[in-house]
This record gives structure tokens, C-alpha cells and sequence, in this order.
């Protein structure tokens, strides 16, 4: 591996463990025998402070033996620690950046760290929800993520000045948190942080996607996360990090693949205590480190289909849409813009946002291009826009509707679980090669356009694909940052799954067959399948040949023969391309 992990180690931690030398020693033994290299030490988490001695002994014991420092801190409310934020948008100890006994307090917090340490890491509780009277005059006209944005990039610069002043050589890093459809919202600037801060880290943790705990979190969005920040971030993104909560072994395990196939410089892994280091899961990872460097090694020169999200956009009824296209097995490259050159991109209500977007999908069409455009992307589009895709204002209607099948080719389809189109749609010049079907209380069964096709001169496709996720209003009290509830996208019939992945790919030259929970990681020499599902996966493949005998994959039951891979349950395959090269 080119780094080594990187252990966070909380402000509790710190207090409760490291200033005993002997279970500072037995913390060391542990963290090396385990794979990792480096620590962050945290110095305020909660109310809890760690001074600035024991900041510097516990430092000091971890680089005598051998171990790079960094410093730690998370901005949560604690005790009497800054003024708290009122409203009752997000039920959440965050603090009120409109006071400055808030930001001063935080302030001394980083210069403190900025003295101890040559980098420091703000973990991902740098934002707010505040709506007190300070915050509501200082907003004026401007809408409330607007405002929270503009004031946290406005504090984050004062602290990464500060932190120069007290050490012209440390770097001030910020961790954006996993839920990239909502940090904006809340004053996480994806254009902005990455030009304020000196570094960007990436969270990738994605935990059970099974229960609310933590949000229905598919586990593909942790790699989106980190490819999507580097078009965001650039050089500047040097981390990843996921944690062991709401996991088990394997789940802890698969956070750790999704992650090393995202190339990050450096990982990170939240934090040490029992619950990690003697449940099994630091010993899977470490015994994993092999395995996970050589995907790293692989991972580079990611291809595939684009897909747009702009910095800070918006996503509509288009939430975490990315997560669901990778779980179908749609090899994603995310980008922040629609640009001409794209031989295929998906657009969602996102990309929308892009200041001349309906020019550049339009660009990307008449130049013989592909693009593929949600119902809610479609809603968005203006009426010569419409026109391309083969549709009328009039044409195009939201209702989220549930259908009892589907048609493909004259075969009926069933569907296993509450399916749903996100609106009726009524093309007047463009093809239907699925239809859903819908169940009208006195019409019988009606069809409604599931995906539509127009196919334009020169070889361009705009294509329409019926659905969607959910929106902000999908979100409760109880929790209002994560997937809040389970999306039916994965449930669509295997035809329909392999008939849209293939409208996605044609462009590209290549094609995948493959069950929903299978991924498909393309690189420029390698195909990285992960199988997220409990049963084994049958993969065939158009159009990707690879070196005969190059299988390596972390089950004895994955096999491959000839273009077909048998990929067993919850585990990974990889391949090396041949190229003309």
C-alpha cells in the first residue's frame, strides 16, 4: 500500500486512554499490528477539551513510536460551550456561526491544534441549521442554505488564517460528510470549501443499508462520494473515511472495498475503541490490506457513463439518484458539468442547475451524442429542450404513481414490490421501448412511458427514463440527514434493469448483464465487479475483454469461463483488461 491507514482517535479517547502510558502503549501495539500508520488525535468534541499538555505527551508518545500525528476537531455543541442554534429544522447540537462566542471559541480550539499539530482535520459536523434572530437578520433576502454557505465560508477562512498565524506550516483540512444530496443545505459549499481550506477529506461511510439507523444508505454512494468531490476538490482531496457504526465484519469489510476502489491518497477509520478493535473488524481489515491495495493499484482512469452533478445543486425528487444507478450495475463517472464531449450522460434534476445546461444538452445531442434525462430533469427542460427529447410542455405531468407491470418488447412483466413512475408522460415524437402499466380505477389498465427514445441525425439519442427517488419533504424529524427511506429503484424487473443499463452503455461499446446489487467499477486496464447481494451473481459482459487467468477476487466460490463471471455473495472480482497496448 502506498500509506498507511490513518486512526482517528476521539477527544474521550484521548483523555480516558492515552494518558495512561501503559494503555497508550497497548493502543500503539494494537494500531500497528492492525495496518495503521498514522493518528489524528482529537483535541474538542462535544464540551470535551483535551489541553493543550496532554495534546503534546499524547503527540509526542505516538511519533516516538513511529507514528505520523495529525490533529482532530468536531464542532458539536457540549455542555456550556457556545451559544446553541435555535429552530427546529435539524434536531442536532450544531452551533450558531452568527455568534461570535461560537466562532471564537472554536477559533481557540484550532489555534490550540494549529500549535500542536502541522495538519488538522475539522470533522463533518461543520454546519448548521441555525435560525435564530442573528442568523435571520444577517440572511436578509438571500435563502437559508444561500446564507449558511456564505457565512461558513466566511468562518472557515478566519479559521484557516488563524491556524497560519500560529503555524505558518500547517494545513487546515475539512471532512465533507457522505450525505452529498443535503450538506448544502446546511453550509457545506462543495465550489468554495475546497479554495478556502487547504485539504479536503471525503466521508465514504455508508453502514447498513438496511436499517434507519443510519439511513437506507446503498453502498455504491461511497465511492461516488469520493470521485464526485475530486472533480469538486481536484489535488485537494487527500482522504477518505468510513466508520464501524450500525456495521458488522462484512459490512465494515464492503465499506472498506467501496472505498479502495475510489483511489483516495490516504483512508481513515473512525475510531478507536472496543467496538473496533476487538470486534473483528480491525482484524478484517488488516488481513483485507493486501487485496484492497491491489484494488487501489487498479482503480485509476475510471470510465463510463457521465453523471451530472453540479457543486451545491439541488437534486429535486432526484435524491442520491448516483447511488442507485452504480447499485444497477451502471459503471458511473461523475462530473460537475454537461460538456459536449460526453458520449453518454445520465442528467437528473441536478444538472439542471448548471447555469447553460439546456444549451450543453443540446450540444451533446446534435453533436451525436447520448443523453439520458430523469422525469424530474425532463419537468426542468425549456420548450425547445422538450422538442429534443420528443415532447410538448403539455406533454409532460408529475404524479408519482404506482404500476402493477411492465412491457418490454410485448413480454408483461411483473414487479415483486410497490413500484413507481415518477409522473405520466405523453411524447409526440419519440419511441417507447418500455412501457409501465398502471392500474386506473375505471380506465382498467392504462400504459404510461417508462423510457422513451428520439433518435436525431448524426447519431444523437435523448432518451427519458420515468423515475426517480424522493425529495427534502421524504425526510423526518428523526432523521433528516441520510436516505430516510428505502427506494424502489432496485426492485425493477431483471429485463427492465438490463434493457436500461444497456441504453446507458450502447454509446460506450459495451454492455453488462448482471442482477441489481452487482456493481461494475471500470478502469482503464481492469473491471472491478462487487457483488453487495446475498446470493451469487451471473455477470456476462460485451465489449470488455480481459486477459484469460487474470481473475483475483477475495471468494474461492468466484469463477470465470469464458464471458461469464460467477461472482459470489458479498464479495468482489477482478479482472485485467486487454488492451491494444
Amino acid at each position: 500500500m502506498t500509506h498507511p491507514l490513518t486512526m482517528y482517535i476521539t477527544a474521550h479517547t484521548v483523555l480516558d486512554t492515552m494518558r495512561d502510558p501503559a494503555r497508550c502503549d497497548k493502543a500503539m501495539a494494537r494500531l500497528r499490528e492492525t495496518g495503521f500508520g498514522r493518528v489524528v488525535i482529537e483535541g474538542y468534541r462535544g464540551g470535551c477539551i483535551v489541553d493543550e499538555t496532554t495534546m503534546r505527551e499524547t503527540r509526542d508518545a505516538f511519533r516516538d513510536d513511529g507514528f505520523e500525528t495529525l490533529g482532530g476537531l468536531m464542532p458539536v455543541r457540549g455542555g456550556d460551550f457556545g451559544p446553541p442554534a435555535e429552530g427546529a429544522e435539524l434536531r442536532f447540537p450544531n452551533f450558531c456561526y452568527s455568534s461570535e462566542a461560537s466562532v471564537a471559541a472554536l477559533e481557540e480550539e484550532i489555534r490550540k491544534l494549529a500549535r500542536v499539530f502541522d495538519e488538522v482535520v475539522i470533522d463533518d459536523a461543520f454546519f448548521t441549521s441555525c435560525r435564530c434572530s442573528r442568523c435571520s437578520e444577517a440572511r436578509g433576502e438571500r435563502a437559508w442554505d444561500v446564507f449558511r454557505r456564505d457565512l461558513l465560508t466566511q468562518v472557515g477562512r478566519r479559521w484557516v488564517a488563524a491556524a497560519h498565524e500560529e503555524n505558518a506550516r500547517v494545513r487546515l483540512a475539512v471532512k465533507f460528510p457522505q450525505y452529498y444530496d443535503r450538506f448544502h443545505l446546511f453550509g457545506y459549499d462543495a465550489h468554495r470549501f475546497p479554495q478556502v481550506f487547504d485539504a479536503v477529506w471525503q466521508g465514504t461511510e455508508t453502514r447498513d443499508p438496511d436499517t434507519f439507523e443510519y439511513g437506507y444508505v446503498e453502498p455504491y454512494e461511497g465511492y461516488f462520494n469520493v470521485l464526485w468531490m475530486r472533480e469538486c476538490a481536484g489535488e485537494k482531496l487527500e482522504c477518505a473515511w468510513f466508520d464501524y457504526l450500525d456495521c458488522d465484519v462484512q459490512l465494515f469489510y464492503e465499506q472498506a472495498v467501496t472505498t479502495f476502489l475510489a483511489n483516495p491518497g490516504h483512508v481513515t477509520v473512525f475510531c478507536y475503541g472496543a467496538p473496533l478493535m476487538d470486534g473483528g473488524m480491525a482484524d478484517r481489515l488488516a488481513k483485507a490490506l493486501p487485496a484492497l491495495g491491489r484494488l487501489r493499484d487498479a482503480a485509476t482512469g475510471p470510465q463510463g457513463v457521465h453523471v451530472i452533478k453540479p457543486p451545491n445543486s439541488d437534486g429535486g425528487r432526484d435524491l442520491f439518484l448516483f447511488d442507485y444507478l452504480g447499485m444497477l450495475g451502471i459503471p458511473c463517472v461523475p462530473a460537475t458539468s454537461i460538456e459536449e464531449s460526453m458520449r453518454s450522460a445520465i442528467v437528473p434534476a441536478h444538472a439542471l442547475e448548471q447555469a447553460d445546461a439546456c444549451r450543453s444538452i443540446a450540444d451533446v445531442i446534435t453533436g451525436g451524442r447520448q443523453v439520458i434525462a430523469t422525469f424530474d430533469a425532463l419537468s426542468r427542460m425549456d420548450t425547445h429542450t422538450l422538442a429534443l427529447f420528443g415532447f410538448e410542455p403539455r406533454g409532460v405531468a408529475h404524479g408519482r404513481t404506482e404500476v402493477s407491470g411492465f412491457e418490454v418488447e410485448g413480454d408483461q412483466l411483473e414487479v415483486e414490490s410497490p413500484w413507481y413512475v415518477a409522473g405520466d408522460l405523453d411524447p409526440t415524437d419519440a419511441d417507447v421501448p418500455v412501457w409501465a402499466t398502471v392500474t386506473a380505477c375505471e380506465r382498467g389498465s392504462i400504459r404510461v412511458p417508462f423510457a422513451t427514445v428520439k433518435s436525431h441525425p448524426g447519431g444523437g439519442r435523448a432518451v427519458v427514463w420515468n423515475l426517480g427517488t424522493f425529495g427534502h419533504d421524504a425526510f423526518s424529524i428523526t432523521e433528516r440527514l441520510n436516505v430516510p427511506v428505502r427506494s424502489t429503484i432496485l426492485a425493477l424487473p431483471q429485463q427492465v434493469v438490463d434493457l436500461l443499463r444497456g441504453m446507458a452503455t450502447a454509446p460506450l461499446g459495451f454492455s453488462v448483464s448482471a442482477p441489481p446489487r452487482v456493481a461494475c467499477f471500470l478502469f482503464a486496464r481492469h473491471l472491478v465487479l462487487v457483488n453487495y447481494a446475498q446470493e451469487r451473481a451471473e455477470v456476462t459482459t460485451e465489449g470488455i475483454d480481459w486477459e484469460p487467468g487474470s481473475l483475483f477476487a477475495d471468494s474461492q466460490d468466484t469463477a470465470c469461463s469464458g464471458g461469464r463471471i460467477t461472482v459470489a455473495p458479498r464479495s468482489f472480482a477482478l479482472l485485467e483488461r486487454r488492451t491494444d497496448d
